[in-house]
C-alpha cells in the first residue's frame, strides 16, 4: 500500500519502541505493530492498537525495566 503522507513509499508491517511522555516522564512501550512507510519512515497505529498500548501505560502492571535518559536543552 502506498504511503498517504509521501505518497511514493510502500508501507510494511513491523514492530516499532513507541514512546511519549506523561506526567514529566518519558514512557516507553517496546514490540508495538505499526504500518512504517519505507520511504519517508511515517508511522501508523491502528486504533486498536493505539488502545492497547494506552491500556498498558495507564494499567497496574509494572514495566518489564526502566531506562535512565539523558535530556539536553537545544541552543544552550
Amino acid at each position: 500500500m502506498k504511503c498517504d503522507v509521501c505518497a511514493v513509499g510502500e508501507r510494511h508491517e513491523e514492530l516499532i519502541r513507541y514512546h511519549v511522555e506523561l506526567d514529566g516522564k518519558l514512557v516507553v512501550v517496546e514490540h508495538v505493530p505499526a504500518s512504517v512507510c519505507s520511504h519517508c519512515g511515517e508511522i501508523s497505529i491502528a486504533p486498536q492498537v493505539a488502545s492497547s498500548v494506552q491500556r498498558t501505560v495507564w494499567g497496574t502492571k509494572p514495566p518489564v525495566r526502566a531506562i535512565e535518559t539523558p535530556v539536553y536543552e537545544f541552543g544552550a
